[in-house]
């Protein structure tokens, strides 16, 4: 191997932790909005407001491609993908609203192994012992983290947390079948498209007009999802998983310290040791295969940002 590959091996490994780390910072951060937002109003409100800004800033895009950005040969399977990120969602949503924050973000490290094994079970993957063994570390790691919250009473918020992840691995499964034939515009487009007018009719019953300054948070949690998105699309396009998947946990890190800071929740010693846990099931899942399964995995061979 010559010094220049060397030498941008190592570049590319820095610009995917660079991304990782925008990523795990911009996913904290809207989290935090979320949880904020939702002490005045709905998780079914504040869904369809991310949902409404998601499409904006997908604007752009539909405007450069037109109306056919939505045609596709499989209409039944973007329905499945966008029932399964519908109830995933409004799970998160609502655990974010009920339960602590950084045991939320802990949670949510189970969707890659969740995913991984989906994969192995209905898609024909190949697995070796270290996706088996992430997947039993990761169990135990959930099992460290809601020990706490189960305490706390926060059972329902962890519950909804555990059905957002698991759905959450449910979407990123569907966006995987889809990319064997889909473009990634109408993957992401469609979704949106899909989900815009469910929320809206979901959150007519919790309708509440904003305040300025909580409509501008609102539309920055919803374009901030496409940043983030976007950041955590070009990490995996830049470096290995196991390379940048460790930068993962500044996500728990934020939410840890928005949490003492800004609602007085402060982490159970087992939050950190679970969702490290967990987190470091999600490295050796990665480890144990090609790449882990995310939404945006397939936007490596594909030129869509998003």
């Amino acid at each position: 191997m010559t010094t220049s590959s060397l030498t941008a091996g190592g570049n590319n490994n820095l610009r995917g932790v660079a991304f990782m780390a925008t990523y795990a910072i911009c996913q904290s951060l809207i989290w935090v909005a979320v949880r904020l937002l939702a002490e005045r109003y709905s998780p079914e409100l504040l869904v369809f407001y991310r949902n409404f800004f998601g499409l904006i800033a997908m604007m752009p895009l539909i405007i450069s491609r037109g109306p056919g950005i939505l045609k596709t040969s499989r209409p039944l399977m973007h329905g499945v993908r966008g029932l399964v990120a519908c109830v995933g969602v409004y799970s998160l949503f609502y655990a974010l609203s009920t339960a602590p924050l950084a045991t939320v973000v802990a949670i949510t490290y189970l969707a890659p192994i969740f995913s991984g094994i989906t994969a192995v079970l209905f898609m024909g993957e190949r697995a070796g012992p270290a996706r088996y063994i992430a997947l039993v570390l990761g169990f135990i790691g959930m099992l460290i983290v809601v020990q706490p919250s189960h305490a706390s009473g926060a059972t329902f918020g962890v519950a909804a947390a555990l059905v957002g992840a698991v759905m959450t691995a449910g979407a990123f499964v569907s966006v995987k079948m889809l990319s064997r034939t889909e473009d990634m515009g109408t993957m992401v487009v469609s979704q949106f498209v899909l989900l815009l007018p469910v929320s809206f009719i979901i959150a007519l019953n919790h309708w509440v007009w904003p305040s300025f300054a909580d409509f501008c948070l609102m539309a920055l949690m919803g374009l901030g999802f496409t940043v983030a998105q976007s950041a955590m699309a070009r990490a995996f396009a830049a470096a290995d998983a196991t390379v940048v998947l460790p930068v993962d946990f500044l996500r728990l890190l934020v939410a840890a310290v928005a949490g003492v800071v800004l609602f007085g929740e402060m982490p159970d010693i087992m939050v950190w040791g679970g969702g490290f846990l967990i987190l470091m099931a999600a490295v050796l899942s990665a480890y144990g295969g090609s790449r882990p399964i995310t939404e945006n995995t397939v936007t490596d061979q594909q030129s869509v940002k998003f």
